[in-house]
């Protein structure tokens, strides 16, 4: 059965975003990506986690992405999913935007994207 693997913020400025993020949703930014914000060192690009260390709830990727104003939008979710239910996702009504190695970006019938990847990941 498909679950929510993570949540994705996009933002314009992951060193405001995540800290923000990391207090409102009380997940702790992982330590490798809270130096790299202590330190401003984050790669053009990288996303900051944010992750409950129990593994009870989903994770939090907070990404910089260059427009925040237009689709896909400021969040979207990452569904992890099990052999077989990509196609039953696909069979319910959504469309492929585009295939990566590790997950699949799909879109709702209204355009609004989501990635699906396995389960194990």
């Amino acid at each position: 059965m498909p679950r929510i693997a993570s949540i994705v913020v996009h933002c314009r400025d992951p060193y405001r975003l995540a800290p923000f993020w990391s207090v409102a949703t009380g997940l702790p930014m992982v330590d490798e990506d809270k130096a790299k914000v202590d330190s401003r060192s984050l790669a053009p690009g990288e996303a900051v986690l944010l992750r409950d260390p129990t593994g009870r709830t989903p994770e939090v990727w907070i990404a910089p992405v260059d427009d925040t104003l237009t689709p896909p939008g400021r969040v979207h979710l990452d569904i992890a999913c099990e052999p077989g239910d990509e196609e039953t996702i696909l069979s319910a009504g959504a469309t492929v935007v585009r295939r990566m190695p590790k997950w699949t970006v799909l879109a709702d019938p209204e355009g609004n994207q989501f990635c699906v990847l396995s389960a194990a990941h």
